[in-house]
């Protein structure tokens, strides 16, 4: 679980402590879903640029420039990358052609390594699986919408992802994680989070709940661009590969895949076993009542699934 937020102030009417405090709110009430490490992209002098820790938001000191309009944030919780090691952390620079980007990333992704091998993606020392789709985005020519198109079509797992542009450019490519986007006329601005959750926390706690707003629909399979005037436009790609995933995301409300959990089951061992994981491993916390949702996350976090097996291994004396 990861959470996307951003401020999209496209008529430059809030201040910039106005806006640098949307923001950080919007930060810190993205911290339920999330606070092994922060980040921020914006453009900066004609450049894409990034700020990021392993750290909570609320204790980010956020070095935003005035002059930053469009502040693309993300809050993480670790399934796979250290967070220590601030590189796995998003948002992640990219560029595609002569186009600079940064992208976040809610979900988990499953075919990374796949990817990776059967396009000859380059090494990188990155270890999250959402690096990926930065580097399929650099296979392109350009950032396009056929470029997003194709790069979420590639992707299987669960995702949400925004790409922000060196133009002030921000992309949404809607998968089957929840998103949010309001558009606030009083304000000139965009504000948008991973959950109306977030975006009703932060504005509660700055005292701007009776604001009117207008909500902006983008569902499963949109690809939406708003730019640096605040002009939206929209196009599609082929959904119909998530359909077949599972698309659990701890926190969300709505509608959920239905599936087979037997097989589901089977699925998380196949990709455990992917990862490096014994299947001696995983079958052994099966049987000892762990279920597939328990697997999924001791899959990413060996720490854990180590102490469940001694845990197991003392209790009935398995070898």
């Amino acid at each position: 679980m990861c959470a996307i937020f951003g401020v999209l102030d496209y008529q430059g009417k809030l201040t910039p402590p106005q806006r640098i405090g949307l923001f950080r709110a919007l930060a810190d009430a993205a911290q339920v879903r999330g606070t092994d490490a922060s980040g921020v992209a914006f453009v900066h002098n004609g450049s894409v640029q990034i700020q990021k820790a392993p750290r909570p938001a609320c204790r980010m000191r956020w070095r935003i420039p005035s002059q930053a309009r469009y502040l693309m944030g993300h809050t993480r919780m670790t399934t796979q990358g250290a967070a220590s090691r601030n590189y796995n952390n998003h948002p992640f620079p990219g560029r595609a052609g002569s186009q600079p980007f940064a992208l976040a990333h809610n979900g988990v992704i499953y075919n990374d390594v796949e990817l990776r091998k059967a396009r000859n993606l380059p090494a990188t020392k990155i270890e999250t699986d959402s690096y990926v789709a930065v580097q399929l985005l650099e296979g392109q020519g350009g950032l396009s919408m056929d470029g997003l198109r194709q790069m979420a079509e590639a992707l299987r797992g669960t995702y949400t992802l925004t790409v922000l542009d060196g133009d002030n450019t921000l992309y949404f490519v809607r998968g089957n994680n929840p998103l949010a986007i309001r558009l606030y006329p009083r304000l000139g601005c965009y504000l948008y989070a991973s959950t109306d959750e977030i975006l009703n926390a932060a504005l509660a706690g700055l005292g701007l709940s009776g604001l009117s707003y207008t909500e902006v629909p983008i569902g499963q399979g949109e690809i939406m661009a708003i730019d640096a005037q605040g002009r939206r436009t929209a196009s599609r790609f082929d959904d119909a590969h998530i359909q077949t995933q599972f698309c659990f995301d701890w926190g969300w409300s709505g509608p959920v895949c239905e599936y087979d959990a037997d097989s589901y089951l089977e699925m998380v061992v196949e990709y455990g076993k992917r990862r490096g994981v014994p299947e001696r491993e995983l079958r052994l916390l099966t049987e000892a009542g762990y279920d597939a949702l328990d697997l999924e996350e001791m899959i990413y976090d060996k720490q854990f699934r180590v102490y469940c097996l001694r845990e197991i291994m003392a209790e009935y004396g398995v070898r």
